[in-house]
């Protein structure tokens, strides 16, 4: 008499297939928190397998290791960047202090963060600052309108062009060491952040007065 049949193993139910796009966005989320780590040198394979991916599948979406780096600075460099932020700086109701401790605030928000730091830095050594957007970033979306809003101050006597613009790169330059003491040199980030950003924007304007009427 035959005896009792082996019960047949079940499948493992499948994985729900993930829609093309939706993969994308996660691979490049991963990506940017990998490169700040690990730098540009950082092997794919290993992203690859943080994701619980294979590597061919990685390679379906970014064909090569540069294409995923652009679009993580197009991700960082031009997609989270909003617009409104520098509106902020074009309040004449309200004192230049208020506006750029605000603009900072907000903008800070992408600024400031260690993935965004780590990556900028090593995109600017990189030499790759004007094709990765970084270049217009800088320039247009934050050092002309900060250089727009300090020239205005002074409405009364403009401040010639070039000058406002060096202020704009001294105020910013000030910022970003900010957010490099956390992002690059680590366990020197400030207490309060907000604190340390009225700080250092009290004393540009402080800086600014002072030159201003030394000037009259």
């Amino acid at each position: 008499m035959p005896g009792p049949r082996a019960a047949t193993p079940q499948a493992e139910p499948r994985r729900p297939r993930i829609a093309a796009a939706e993969r994308e966005r996660m691979i490049v989320d991963a990506a940017i928190g990998f490169f700040a780590e690990e730098g540009f040198s950082g092997q794919t394979r290993q992203l690859a397998q943080s994701l619980g991916i294979s590597h061919s599948v990685l390679y379906r979406h970014f064909p090569g290791k540069q294409e995923l780096i652009a679009t993580v600075c197009t991700e960082l460099f031009e997609r989270r960047w909003r617009e409104e932020w520098i509106e902020i700086l074009r309040d004449p109701a309200v004192s230049l202090e208020e506006r750029l401790l605000r603009f900072y605030q907000e903008a800070g928000t992408l600024l400031l963060a260690p993935e965004w730091m780590r990556i900028a830095v090593m995109t600017g050594l990189s030499g790759a600052a004007t094709p990765s957007g970084l270049s217009s970033l800088l320039q247009d979306r934050i050092i002309h309108p900060l250089a727009d809003a300090i020239q205005a101050e002074g409405s009364d006597r403009p401040l010639p062009r070039n000058i406002a613009e060096e202020r704009a790169w001294a105020l910013h330059g000030r910022v970003f060491y900010l957010g490099a003491r956390g992002a690059i040199w680590r366990g020197a980030t400030p207490r309060s952040q907000d604190e340390a950003l009225a700080v250092a924007i009290a004393g540009f304007c402080r800086g600014a007065r002072a030159l201003a009427q030394a000037e009259t």
